[in-house]
Parts: structure tokens; sequence; C-alpha cells
């Protein structure tokens, strides 16, 4: 029973980490035309990413948006959740079917 506790916990949050990239994409693609980033829509997809993006968004990352333009915060937020999908998640899931199997 705890196992599949395990397996299904673990497959709601893979499920849930590929929807938030795809949302992050779309959040993404809004920003290159700003009147669809200030629709309705534009703003809630905002409000739920804004606040991971802004973690990535300090230090030396932050110095190379002022001066470059360019902001990788995107890349290096969902490369990080793609870690935590593929390998993060594996070695909580072999933790956890080791200790309740």
């Amino acid at each position: 029973m705890a196992i599949r506790i395990i397996y299904y916990g673990i497959y709601i949050l893979n499920y849930a980490i590929w929807i938030y990239s795809i949302v992050m994409v779309i959040d993404a693609i809004l920003s290159w035309v700003p009147s669809m980033r200030d629709s309705a829509v534009g703003r809630i997809i905002n409000r739920i990413i804004d606040p991971y993006l802004n973690l990535f968004r300090k230090g030396p990352i932050e110095r190379l948006s002022q001066t470059s333009g360019i902001d990788i915060s995107f890349l290096i937020g969902l490369l990080l959740l793609y870690f935590v999908q593929d390998y993060a998640i594996k070695w909580l899931a072999n933790i956890l079917f080791r200790i309740f199997a």
C-alpha cells in the first residue's frame, strides 16, 4: 500500500513539474509581445512564474541582464526543473522504495 502511495505521489509531482514547465514556456512566448503579457491571462501567468524566476535574477545574472539585455533566468529555471524531474525525484523514489519495500 505504501509503495502505491509513493508511486502515485511521484507521478503527480512529475506531472506538476511538467505543467509548470509548459506554463514557463508560455510565459516566455508572451514576453515577446507586450500586449499579450499585459492581458489578464498574461498577468496570471506572470504571478505564477515570476516568484520562481526571481530566485535566479540575482547576482551575476542580474548584471548580465542589465548590461546585455538578455535574461537567462528562464533557462536556468527550466534546466533546474528538468534536473529535479529527471534525477532528484528518481533518487528520492529509490530511497523511499528501499525504505518501504
